[in-house]
């Protein structure tokens, strides 16, 4: 009868051994899922905060160009053209850096800022001719849709930003979820430890019960 309680002992034991290996294989996978979670949702702020970073450096650029072009076409002052030139390759640049860290143009900011170049040196072919009021026309023309496009760019920047801080607060709560689990699954195997020693210490002790010879 004793060895047949034993017996059941050690299958309830080796039941809940393996249910408990079980869960703590669990909460160690669902840590390390946490964990990925959290490396992805970093790499995603820190791709929205370079674009912002991209697109502020285009919107520094391009206003920069816009106030050279027009002091320009005031002034006629030929040795401001490379200086809007410089400006405007670089706004360019930034820009396309920016929607390729994106990975979209939803805007169509590519084709607005090509549309906004192809003007700006229309602007300047005609102040170059002397024609001072022409050129004062097109940029007349131009200005709208180039602070347009500016205002659009301006609020694209400001969704990355969000987009980036909403992913750090994600990364936050994953790795908080990571590390409690983590411990858990620790805390939970160290237990089991514990109960699997304690079983076997009262299985040596009722095994030289049995076996020790009865006195009288």
């Amino acid at each position: 009868m004793a060895n047949n309680g034993t017996g059941k002992s050690a299958r309830l034991v080796a039941i809940a051994a393996v249910i408990g290996v079980c869960i703590v294989a669990a909460l160690f996978a669902a840590s390390v899922w946490q964990d990925n979670t959290k490396q992805s949702k970093i790499d995603e702020a820190q791709s929205s905060l370079l674009t912002a970073s991209l697109i502020g450096d285009a919107l520094s650029d391009g206003a920069a160009s816009g106030a050279l072009l027009n002091e320009y076409v005031i002034s006629g002052d030929e040795a401001l053209i490379p200086q809007i030139q410089a400006s405007t390759a670089t706004a360019v640049q930034n820009l396309s850096a920016a929607i390729a860290e994106a990975g979209s143009d939803e805007g169509n900011f590519l084709a607005q800022g090509s549309t906004a170049v192809e003007a700006l040196a229309g602007v300047i072919a005609l102040r170059q001719v002397g024609d001072v009021q022409a050129a004062a026309a097109a940029l007349e023309e131009l200005s709208p849709g180039f602070n347009a496009l500016l205002a659009s760019l301006d609020e694209f920047a400001d969704s990355e930003r969000a987009a980036a801080a909403a992913a750090t607060s994600s990364a936050e709560d994953a790795n908080t979820a990571a590390s409690w689990l983590a411990i858990s699954a620790g805390a939970l195997a160290a237990f089991m430890a514990l109960v699997v020693v304690v079983v076997v210490i009262n299985s040596l002790r009722r095994r030289s019960t049995v076996g020790a010879p009865s006195t009288g």
